[in-house]
């Protein structure tokens, strides 16, 4: 089994390559707005090394968003490509899932974060539950300023892309990941990916679509 795992969804994107046994190559990086550009040679050079090519591949990962509209485009559009050129498997993941699935148990409620731009981010809002973090309700578009607020009360763990935000306004109540763990590696999305792989639950390359969260 040799699995690709791409995620585009923000300026931080990441594409891992899985053999069958461990993750072999794996690159995780900030592209900002040259996910054309870069994509897909990182990809050829992580195929190269593994001495594979996209008839090797059992199966493609890709992150489906939240996310911004250009960076899901693309990232989609070389998954759903390959994997109708060439009848590759094909699982659609939520980009606040595999941030949420790199975290640790934590005794309280969990916000994970990405940038939705001009000011705003998305918060995907998760509870532990039977051994793995679940989400608690759908994922909104939000600020700063209000998780703050939302923050006050309560015991809260934040991770994701927390940019230049002030750590110093938030209370003892909230924990915030450390810096490794707030970057999203496809490395994980390819785990969970291998689960859906393995029970058939699959996407349909033609009709599987971008989730966009729109700013007001």
């Amino acid at each position: 089994m040799m699995l690709l795992g791409i995620d585009t969804a923000t300026e931080r994107a990441s594409v891992a390559l899985y053999d069958g046994l461990e993750i072999h190559s794996e690159h995780s990086w900030r592209s900002g707005n040259n996910h054309t550009v870069e994509l897909a040679s990182y990809v050829n050079r992580m195929m190269i090394a593994a001495g594979a090519n996209t008839q090797s591949l059992s199966g493609i990962a890709v992150a489906i968003g939240p996310g911004s509209f250009t960076g899901l485009r693309i990232g989609l559009g070389f998954a759903k490509g390959l994997s109708i050129a060439h009848s590759i498997p094909l699982v659609g993941i939520s980009t606040l899932d595999v941030l949420a699935y790199m975290q640790p148990k934590v005794d309280c409620v969990m916000l994970a974060l990405i940038s939705a731009g001009r000011k705003s981010i998305v918060s995907g809002r998760y509870i532990w539950h039977s051994g793995r973090w679940k989400t608690d309700g759908a994922p909104y578009i939000t600020t700063w300023q209000e998780v703050v607020q939302e923050t006050k009360s309560g015991s809260f763990y934040i991770c994701g892309e927390l940019g230049t935000v002030d750590r110093a306004e938030f209370a003892e109540n909230v924990i915030i990941a450390p810096s490794p763990l707030n970057v999203r590696r496809a490395a994980y999305m390819i785990e969970i990916a291998i689960k859906r792989l393995d029970t058939g639950d699959l996407d349909e390359p033609n009709s599987l679509s971008p989730f966009y969260l729109r700013t007001t």
